[in-house]
């Protein structure tokens, strides 16, 4: 497996099909994180809105691996046999240290619930012009290995249906709010 490098991404139409969700695809041309074929996107599916993502060759295809920590992401391109260059060490501890923020925020908002507007413990509203309702809810959760699991769905009762057959947890925190969003969406579907 070869590493991709980002002068090998010819036009903005290839950067596009590689990275859709990225706005400012200079981004990837600079190598602004300091480590080689690197970069943070924005992410719905992940409750801070960010993820890192490290992109390489694989024969002619182009790969991606996602990760919403840094090091986890080091992880899996180690274990995938790739390199992880440092191309710029001050650039690569600005990283991590973003890192550290972000991953601070990350467990600020599922341990404390502070931004769950659904009155539901790790459910989160979040923006999506493409849908009707002009959002979706995203059921956010960690697993005991590590692995974080997410479901949406433009209803909470479909997405309360889905969470629970996989298992796990639906807690309303608050009831009012909960309850005020159901009877909304029963007015709307």
């Amino acid at each position: 497996m070869d590493r991709i490098h980002i002068d090998e991404l010819e036009d903005d139409d290839m950067i596009e099909s590689v990275f859709p969700e990225l706005e400012d695809k200079s981004l990837l041309k600079t190598n602004k994180w300091g480590i080689l074929d690197v970069c943070l996107t924005k992410c719905n599916k992940v409750v801070t809105g960010y993820q890192w993502k490290y992109s390489y060759f694989d024969g002619a295809k182009i790969r991606v691996l996602s990760s919403y920590d840094l090091t986890r992401l080091r992880q899996k391109v180690m274990n995938r046999g790739l390199e992880w260059i440092i191309t710029d060490n001050k650039l690569a501890i600005d990283s991590y240290k973003l890192n550290h923020e972000l991953l601070e925020k990350r467990e600020d908002m599922t341990k404390n619930h502070k931004n769950s507007t659904s009155g539901v413990k790790y459910v989160y509203r979040t923006p999506d012009k493409g849908s009707r309702r002009g959002f979706y809810w995203i059921y956010v959760n960690n697993h005991k290995d590590g692995q974080q699991k997410s479901y949406t769905s433009n209803s909470l009762l479909r997405l309360k249906e889905r969470v629970e057959k996989e298992g796990l947890a639906w807690t309303v925190i608050n009831t009012e709010v909960y309850e005020k969003l159901l009877t909304e969406e029963s007015e709307i579907l």
